[in-house]
This record gives structure tokens, C-alpha cells and sequence, in this order.
């Protein structure tokens, strides 16, 4: 926050900010503030949310209650509200989401009926100008929790995941990709990944190549392996590993064309406060400024002034498992972490959205004890 004070020499702009200090020694505290916004009409974690091109954001499916839902709501930072749309044609949570050039949104994938057990490949478009879903062609792998990538070309990839869910996590993961042709509905295998894992992140590079980080086994193990994925060739090779094997991670594109990773959970089965950048001109990773707060299932956003914030997660130690409302801002200038504002409510498994205003939405989730309906605005 600015302190202006209008046609006022230096020496007033010291005193005035000495004297604010003193009546309120906060007043210069790092970082930005959350601020209560409408509730959604149905609490859910699990979610998919994506942009609108009319400056809405919707989000989709997720989970209440042990149950998929079908739901659909959209908020409008006009009127700080949300508005019920046309359901999913298949409940769903743990999907994915994409934005296409025409403003249709892909949803794909996700776990089913109670997600201890079954995943979907079903695949469906959202047509944000009637509120309504229609199905489209279905993916060759049932999945959840994989990555999903808008490619320069305007086709979407989709990688690994997990093929099935059980009270330990991933029942089985898979290393086959696949491509959605907007123009045709259709998706067609292209070369699977050296290593099948679930739970990964996938980065779009600016070269144009995805990179893929992380990531469970077979065995509930966290992988150190990446990959890369040239969309010209359909084929994958193996660059630099991470120094930390993790997964529930999260991955995001600096303006620097490096790859900032961070957190997740490590080899001991805890969470890491460790973060990564990738160099795509070396294709060697490097730490960086260690988080203030270990955490996984958190989100990440890049912000239109260049910094990162991260919100949210689960702490998870060897003996508990604390769902966290704090929040911190990398700069990748300094390399440094910070913590700012704190959300007003705890929660893991919910979503992240930059908004046009360059505030953040952040909807949902569940708390210690239950999903949530609130959502929370991130003023930078």
C-alpha cells in the first residue's frame, strides 16, 4: 500500500509516515490482504475454476460430502456474487480444466461416485454465453490428477495421472498422453512418458515444449525425474532431475522462462518447504529461497507484478496434518520468500483464479473438518 500525500515536500511524507508507524505499527507490514466475497451455493473441494473471457470465473465439479458433484457456479466480480449454471453431464472432482482459443472451456477426466475407487475419461465443453455443458470425445485413459497444457497450436495435452484412487492415494498411475483436437473433438495418443506418475505438474515452456516434474509411482513414491515433451515429434525426453523428489507440488512459469517449483511432499512422506527453478537453457534445477511454511495441496498464482503467491495447503508433519490459511510471495528478483496476509479461513483442495483486476479469487476448499462454500479476494 502507497501512502500519498499530494503536493507535499519529503520532509511531511518522513513525519506523516513516522507518525502512522507509530499509531499503527502495521501499517507497512509486508505483502497484501484477503477480504471476504460471496459464498458459493454449494460448498466443494476439488474443484475445477478457469477465467472467462467476460471477466467471470467458473468453476465446476469437485467433491462434498464424499460424493462427486455435478454442479456449476460462476462469480461475477461486478456484483461479487455467484449464480448457479447448467450441471456437468458427469460429476466429477480431481479434473481439469482449460480455457480454448474460442472461449469454450475443456473439462476432462477426474474421479467419480465417491473417488475411492473409480476414474472417468469423459470429456466436456462449457459454453460460457448459455451457461450449458456438452459432452465431447472421451480420452483413451481414465484418469485424475494429471496435467493438462493448452499447447501453441491450440490443442490440448493431457499426461499421466492417476487411473484409480483408494484410501492410500493413487491405486495406479499411468505414463500414456494424449492430444484434444478442438476442430474434431477427438483425442489421439501421442508418445507416452518414461515414467507414469500421477499427481505431476506440466508447464508450458516458451519454446513451446511442456515440462513434466514429480510426481507419485506406482508405490506412492515421490520421483525426482522430469521430462520433456516436444509437441513437433510427439515424444518425450528426460532432462534434469529435481533435487527433491516430491509431489502434490506446484509449478509456474516466471517471466524469466524459468520454472519455480515448490513444496509438496518429500521422500519421508512429509511436506518440503524446498522450491526449485528450472533453467530450460540448461535444463538443470537449482534451489531457491526455502518457503516459511512446508505445505502441499496449495495453490500457486502469478501475478501481474511479477511475483508468486502461494495460498493455502496441508502442513504435514510425521505425527499431524494442519490445513493452513497463511499465504507468501516469491520474487524472483531476490529469490526470496515472504509471508503476507493470511486468508480468513484455512483450506486445502480449493482454487486460485487472477482475475482481470489482477486480485485473486480463491473459492472453496475443505477446512479441518468439512468442505467449505466461502470464498476469499487477494488484493496484491
Amino acid at each position: 500500500m502507497k501512502l500519498r500525500i499530494a503536493n507535499s515536500p519529503l520532509p511531511m511524507i518522513v513525519m506523516a509516515a513516522a507518525l502512522l508507524a507509530v499509531l499503527n505499527p502495521s501499517a507497512f507490514a509486508a505483502g497484501g490482504t484477503w477480504a471476504l466475497t460471496g459464498s458459493l451455493r454449494n460448498a466443494r473441494d476439488g474443484q475445477t475454476a478457469t477465467f472467462l473471457p467476460n471477466g467471470s470465473v467458473v468453476v465446476a465439479g469437485g467433491e462434498n460430502n464424499n460424493g462427486a458433484i455435478a454442479s456449476t457456479e460462476v462469480y461475477s466480480p461486478m456484483t461479487s456474487s455467484w449464480s448457479k449454471s447448467g450441471n456437468l453431464n458427469t460429476a466429477r472432482s480431481g479434473a481439469s480444466a482449460v480455457l480454448l482459443p474460442s472461449g469454450s472451456v475443456l473439462v476432462a477426466g477426474g474421479c467419480i461416485s465417491n473417488c475411492l475407487g473409480a476414474t472417468t475419461a469423459t470429456a466436456e465443453l462449457y459454453n460460457s454465453t448459455n451457461g450449458s455443458w456438452s459432452s465431447t470425445g472421451s480420452m483413451a485413459r481414465a484418469r485424475t490428477y494429471f496435467g493438462m497444457v493448452l499447447l501453441s497450436s491450440g490443442k490440448v495435452l493431457v499426461i499421466g495421472g492417476c487411473t484409480s484412487l483408494n484410501s492410500n492415494g493413487c491405486g495406479g498411475v499411468t505414463a500414456a498422453a494424449e492430444v484434444f483436437d478442438p476442430s474434431s473433438g477427438k483425442w489421439t495418443p501421442t508418445g507416452p512418458m518414461h515414467a507414469a506418475r500421477g499427481n505431476l505438474t506440466a508447464t508450458l515452456l516458451p519454446n513451446g515444449k511442456v515440462l513434466v516434474a514429480g510426481g507419485i509411482d506406482a508405490a506412492n513414491n515421490p520421483q525426482a525425474t522430469a521430462e520433456l515433451y516436444n509437441p513437433t515429434t510427439g515424444k518425450w525426453t528426460l532432462t534434469g532431475s529435481l533435487n527433491v523428489a516430491r509431489d502434490e507440488h506446484t509449478a509456474v512459469l516466471l517471466s524469466t522462462g524459468k520454472v519455480l517449483v515448490a513444496g509438496g511432499e518429500n521422500s519421508a512422506s512429509v511436506t518440503t518447504n524446498k522450491t526449485e527453478l528450472y533453467n530450460p537453457s540448461t535444463g538443470k534445477w537449482a534451489f531457491t529461497g526455502n518457503l516459511n511454511v512446508s505445505r502441499l495441496e496449495h495453490t500457486v498464482t502469478m501475478l501481474m507484478n511479477g511475483k508468486v503467491l502461494i495460498a493455502g495447503g496441508n502442513n504435514v508433519t510425521a505425527n499431524t496434518t494442519t490445513v493452513l490459511a497463511s499465504a507468501e510471495l516469491y520474487n524472483p528478483s531476490t529469490g526470496v520468500w515472504t509471508k503476507t496476509g493470511s486468508m480468513r479461513q484455512s483450506r486445502v483442495g480449493h482454487s486460485a483464479t487472477l482475475m482481470s483486476s489482477g486480485k485473486v479469487l480463491v473459492a472453496a476448499g475443505s477446512g479441518a473438518n468439512n468442505e467449505l462454500a466461502s470464498a476469499e479476494i487477494y488484493t496484491p
